[in-house]
């Protein structure tokens, strides 16, 4: 299989992966069987849905230097370490215009949340434990970062993922040198974000988007507005509650708006707790953040049951 590899070069191999997503899953195989763990950093991101995580995974990624998984993941989420090696080979680095949508993120370089990876191994939507993982897929996800890692030049790991805010005593354990960032947003803009987002993107807004708190079936049939006000609150808790149980060096947090202020100032803050970490693009002064006002009376409604949850 590596005789393939090297007689086709990388560019072959992205053509003959195009074509068979199957086959890109056996030369994955072929290339975590030659990956060992490693001990670099590891860097979790996350929060709530819709509280600006995906702009801080942007801008970590365009200022350090940094290994994650880029846009290939989420097509080729069965073969991410041979998706990331490819595109990583065939473009130039990413350099971010800090545009996204609903979390994605456009441009072959541009970072990934590879949810469809992820949820091979935890699900998508049920709260995990350290022992609902077998040991073959801890292996497997320890030598895929691994893998990535190596791809950029042995640096630091970030991800981006808001479920893995339901995972994350089960990555502490996988990924012992983990650092887990916490970002926090206003619960107003957030709660009116996912109803917008509800309304947007699924035909009946009563289901569920994104994140799901632990106690969802007991919600499944109430209001939506009530649905999206405990949604934020059980998650918050979960998340708070694991976070708490592990040692605090491991937990750095971050407020969006302090971050919109000066995104510099998370830069230091991560280079001081995790390292190596290089600056390699240039900064910016400062985001403008979004900020979201009622507009219907449904809307209304659920910022006033938000005021009634919300431990800010």
């Amino acid at each position: 299989m590596m005789d393939l590899i090297r007689k086709k070069g990388r560019k072959g191999i992205s053509r003959l992966c195009e074509a068979d997503v199957y086959l890109a899953a056996l030369l994955e195989r072929v290339l975590l069987l030659r990956t060992r763990s490693r001990t670099q950093p590891v860097l979790f991101i996350l929060g709530l849905p819709r509280s600006g995580t995906t702009l801080i995974y942007q801008y970590v990624v365009h200022r350090l230097s940094v290994a994650y998984f880029t846009n290939g993941v989420g097509r080729y989420y069965l073969a991410p370490c041979l998706a990331t090696w490819v595109q990583h080979t065939c473009h130039d680095e990413y350099r971010s215009d800090f545009a996204s949508r609903y979390g994605s993120v456009t441009g072959p370089m541009a970072p990934h949340e590879a949810g469809r990876f992820w949820g091979r191994f935890f699900g998508f939507d049920e709260y995990i434990l350290p022992d609902d993982v077998s040991t073959r897929d801890r292996r497997t996800m320890r030598r895929t970062v691994a893998f990535v890692q190596h791809v950029f030049g042995t640096l630091p790991f970030v991800n981006k993922n808001v479920k893995h805010l339901l995972r994350i005593p089960a990555l502490a354990s996988i990924f012992p040198n983990a650092v887990f960032l916490r970002v926090h947003r206003d619960w107003s803009d957030v709660a009116l974000s996912l109803l917008r987002a509800r309304h947007e993107h699924l035909d009946d807004p009563t289901n569920w988007w994104s994140a799901r708190p632990p106690n969802h079936q007991r919600l499944a049939s109430r209001p939506v507005d009530e649905q999206i006000a405990h949604q934020l609150h059980g998650l918050h808790q979960k998340m708070n509650d694991d976070l708490s149980a592990l040692p605090a060096h491991r937990v750095l947090s971050v407020d969006y708006e302090s971050f919109c202020e000066s995104p510099d100032r998370l830069v230091h803050s991560l280079r001081s707790q995790i390292q190596p970490l290089d600056v390699r693009n240039a900064g910016v002064d400062a985001f403008s953040p979004s900020t979201n006002r009622p507009q219907t009376p449904e809307e209304v409604r659920l910022l006033r049951r938000i005021k009634t949850l919300d431990p800010s």
